[in-house]
């Protein structure tokens, strides 16, 4: 079964974190594993209601620009999760300024501005309204 859950090893969590000089006291790292095996992971933030990814690792995956079948899988998945993660800390949009993913994101519908991508979280999970 694969799960993308918050890293809770704190010692890894912070060896990963710093190789991201833009993230913010609140990162997280999301891990996507099937059983023991770690497929990859995203760093996120967040900022001004914004969840920022920040970096994306993809086991197996020497460039994001050139994602097979199974890689853009498991970047799609890591998004929506990163997505679905914001949406629970009070996000309403993302960003990303990940290099090499952008022929992924713009094929996900963000939308390139001010040197980042951006795209409101209802472009991938739905927000209910109490």
């Amino acid at each position: 079964m694969i799960s993308i859950l918050i890293l809770n090893d704190q010692d890894r969590a912070a060896q990963i974190i710093r190789t991201v000089p833009a993230a913010e006291n609140n990162a997280r790292v999301l891990m996507m594993r099937e059983g023991d095996r770690e497929l990859g992971y995203v760093v996120v933030d967040m900022q001004s209601s914004v969840i920022r990814m920040l970096k994306m690792e993809i086991a197996g995956c020497e460039s994001l620009e050139e994602l097979d079948a199974p890689g853009r899988l498991c970047a799609d998945s890591m998004l929506r999760a990163a997505a679905s993660y914001g949406a629970t800390i009070g996000a309403y949009r993302m960003e990303s300024r990940i290099d090499g993913l952008q022929e992924f994101l713009s094929g996900c519908g963000f939308l390139w501005s001010n040197d980042k991508f951006t795209s409101p979280l209802s472009n991938f999970i739905k927000i209910c309204k109490k």
